[in-house]
C-alpha cells in the first residue's frame, strides 16, 4: 500500500516538472528572438517643456500618425495612429512644467508628432529606426520639435 501512494507521489512530481518544463519552453518560444520579440522593438521619448496655466500643470496629448512606414515591420509594433498622454509636472521656478513619456512601440518609418500645447500646436516629423534619433522634444511657444 505504501509502495502505491510513493509511486503515485513520484509520478505527481514527473508531471510537474514536465508542465513546468512545457510552460518554460512556452514562454521562451513567446519571447526570445525573431521578429515578434520586444527586443526589436522601437520606441520613442517625448519630451514636453510648457508653462503653467493658472499656476498647474496639465497632461497634455501627443498624437503620433504614421506618414510613411518601412515594409515588414517587427509582428509587435504598431503601425496606426494612437495619442500618447505625457503628465506634466511643476518644476522648481513654480512657472515651468515638464514632462515626458515613452510611446508604445512603434514600426520604422517616418512618422508625424502632434502635441497641444498652450500657446499652439506644434508638430514635426521624424524617422523612427533602431539607430536613429528616438527622443521628440516639443517646447511651449515653438511650431516644431528638436
Amino acid at each position: 500500500m505504501q509502495f502505491s501512494q510513493q509511486g503515485r507521489s513520484v509520478r505527481g512530481r514527473l508531471v510537474l516538472v514536465v508542465a513546468g518544463a512545457l510552460a518554460v519552453t512556452g514562454l521562451a518560444a513567446c519571447g526570445g528572438g525573431g521578429k515578434g520579440s520586444a527586443e526589436g522593438l522601437i520606441r520613442a521619448t517625448v519630451k514636453l517643456q510648457s508653462i503653467t496655466q493658472q499656476g498647474e500643470c496639465e497632461a497634455t496629448n501627443v498624437k503620433v500618425t504614421p506618414v510613411q512606414l518601412l515594409p515588414n515591420p517587427p509582428s509587435m509594433a504598431n503601425n496606426r495612429e494612437f495619442v500618447t498622454e505625457i503628465k506634466l509636472t511643476k518644476a522648481a521656478d513654480n512657472v515651468t512644467c515638464t514632462g515626458e513619456n515613452t510611446t508604445i512601440p512603434m514600426a520604422p518609418g517616418k512618422w508625424k508628432f502632434t502635441a497641444n500645447l498652450p500657446s499652439d500646436p506644434a508638430s514635426c516629423e521624424r524617422d523612427i529606426t533602431a539607430g536613429g534619433n528616438l527622443v521628440v522634444s516639443f517646447k511651449d511657444g515653438e511650431l516644431t520639435c528638436t
